[in-house]
């Protein structure tokens, strides 16, 4: 017959256990959380790109070269909305272990447009009609 320590053990177990699929619970309610907001910003920012060309009125190729930004972006709200976190978590091993200049460029592309973006953004706030304001 077991002990009375060794019950209190095994309901200490129990009890770290149960804990441990709640915060488990918790966690991922969060990620998925964050992984909406994600793509929400994602396709926001597609069509602040589209915007931001259809309104500076710029040439076709810029506009065209946006719409694929845009359209990569898209593609990739459409990605990490379909796909879990271990998918996705594969998916980044097997990009990791290609060579790396791929990766570089996208990722220099990528801050290059969202420079541009955040940078005309700054320009909009600091002059609006003749009042200077400032963010």
């Amino acid at each position: 017959m077991p002990s009375n320590g060794h019950k209190k053990l095994e309901a200490l177990k129990d009890d770290a256990a149960q804990e441990l699929r709640e915060f488990g619970r918790e966690v991922r309610h969060k990620a998925n959380d964050a992984k909406k907001d994600v793509v929400g910003k994602l396709y926001d920012v597609a069509e602040t790109i589209r915007r931001e060309v259809r309104e500076s009125k710029a040439g076709r190729e810029a506009r065209r070269s946006a719409d694929n930004v845009a359209h990569s972006l898209e593609r990739a709200a459409h990605y990490i909305n379909r796909h879990s976190f271990e998918d996705m978590g594969e998916d980044v091993e097997k990009i990791v272990r290609r060579p790396p200049v791929r990766i570089v460029l996208i990722a220099l592309v990528l801050g290059i447009v969202v420079g541009l973006i955040l940078r005309n953004s700054n320009r909009r706030l600091e002059v609006r009609g003749d009042v200077e304001i400032k963010p």
